[in-house]
């Protein structure tokens, strides 16, 4: 039960991101160092919409399903989640390495990584304590 607790907090942590997207977008833009474009309008539905509804619905509902079914269905509800943010680890980290010209030395990209493998993990408990 203490898995579902600890990817319970990592689920909360995705649905806030997603919330402050929603209703702050330019402060998120700031965060990822996006901008939306004044030339063509529409960029702030995208952060509301992208990084807002998605991230916000996508962890939400994973909340509601994990704390409301047993282990096996709570595991499977969270894999593909915990997956996306360490596959955003995972393409940050590459990122770092192929395009050093383009990201300088690293900078917020070595925090971000380490941001998203323990999100990755915390999210991943019910599947972690499966396996240990």
């Amino acid at each position: 039960m203490i898995a579902t607790y600890i990817s319970a907090a990592g689920l909360l942590f995705g649905a806030w991101a997603g919330l402050i997207a929603l209703v702050r977008p330019a402060q998120i833009a700031r965060s990822l160092r996006l901008q939306a474009d004044p030339a063509k309008p529409g960029g702030y539905a995208e952060f509301r919409s992208t990084f807002g509804g998605v991230f916000l619905m996508i962890h939400a509902v994973a909340l509601l399903l994990v704390m409301r079914f047993e282990a096996l269905i709570g595991a499977l509800v969270v894999l593909p989640i915990a997956g996306a943010w360490l596959g955003a680890a995972i393409a940050r980290t590459l990122s770092m390495v192929l395009d050093k010209e383009e990201n300088g030395e690293g900078g917020i990209n070595r925090y971000w990584v380490m941001l998203e493998v323990t999100v990755a993990l915390l999210i991943a408990a019910p599947i972690i304590a499966g396996v240990t």
